[in-house]
């Protein structure tokens, strides 16, 4: 488990893992919109208190949910230093053209807070959600619009197909990665010209096997007659149960507190 991919669903039976796909979707979108739309400290901080919840009551250690934010430190850091160089403001450093200011710095905390804030609850959603059920909670979210004639089912089926090869993808990634260093391919030479060359080496064999990949499955569902119809009879059908129902009545309460204040 130390090599858990980014996002993987975690097996387990805490009560956040217990709940309704609809509801965990539903939360987290609530979350989403919060931090998106208002940047007011005390609307973050709430929203921080309860993935802070969350992450208890889904039994997952911290580690593995912070594990994928060394993949995406480099684009927090370059965030945050837009936000500090081109937030015009009271300046507070003078150093040559370049002016730093206080409001540049507090954008650029509350930026990488937000941005914290989507990438917990994210994880949050597909560590404790499998694809399936993830597929499952849009395709009843949606079912509206079937009425218009848009292909609901089309669309969660598309979404579950993703969810469950971006951890082989990964794998397939690394593994080829470790065959190309074995014949000398350098990865980790000084000059970043060599290094961004050499990654053609991993990108152009990944791309070949995806798309053979996704042929197979192509060639695989239509063998088993799929038509692209919902699925009437699934093993498990979605229902809201109490927990649900009194998780749902939290986030929003959580979600429209801010709003009030």
């Amino acid at each position: 488990m130390k090599d858990i991919k980014l996002g993987q669903f975690v097996l387990g039976d805490s009560y956040l893992h217990r709940l309704d796909p609809r509801t965990k979707l539903i939360s987290c979108m609530f979350i989403i919109f919060s931090v998106l739309f208002d940047a007011q400290w005390f609307s973050l901080l709430f929203s921080i208190l309860m993935l802070m919840v969350a992450i208890i009551v889904s039994r997952l250690k911290i580690k593995r949910i912070l594990r994928g934010l060394r993949r995406l430190s480099l684009m927090l850091l370059t965030t945050f230093i837009f936000q500090l160089l081109l937030t015009k403001g009271q300046p507070v450093l003078q150093a040559g053209f370049v002016s730093i200011a206080k409001e540049g710095i507090e954008s650029g905390i509350l930026t990488l807070v937000r941005l914290l804030i989507l990438y917990v609850a994210s994880s949050l959603l597909t560590m404790t959600t499998t694809p399936i059920g993830l597929a499952t909670g849009i395709e009843a979210l949606l079912a509206p619009f079937s009425h218009l004639k848009d292909p609901v089912h089309q669309f969660a089926m598309i979404i579950s197909i993703s969810f469950r090869f971006v951890p082989t993808i990964l794998e397939e990634a690394e593994t080829i990665t470790r065959a190309q260093k074995s014949r000398g391919a350098p990865f980790n030479a000084p000059n970043i010209i060599t290094r961004l060359k050499s990654l053609t080496a991993v990108v152009i064999p990944l791309l070949a096997a995806s798309l053979q990949r996704a042929d197979d499955l192509a060639m695989a569902m239509e063998s088993r007659c799929y038509t692209g119809s919902p699925n009437h009879f699934r093993m498990r059908n979605l229902s809201f149960a109490k927990e649900d129902k009194l998780s749902l009545g939290i986030v929003s309460l959580v979600f429209l507190v801010p709003l009030f204040m």
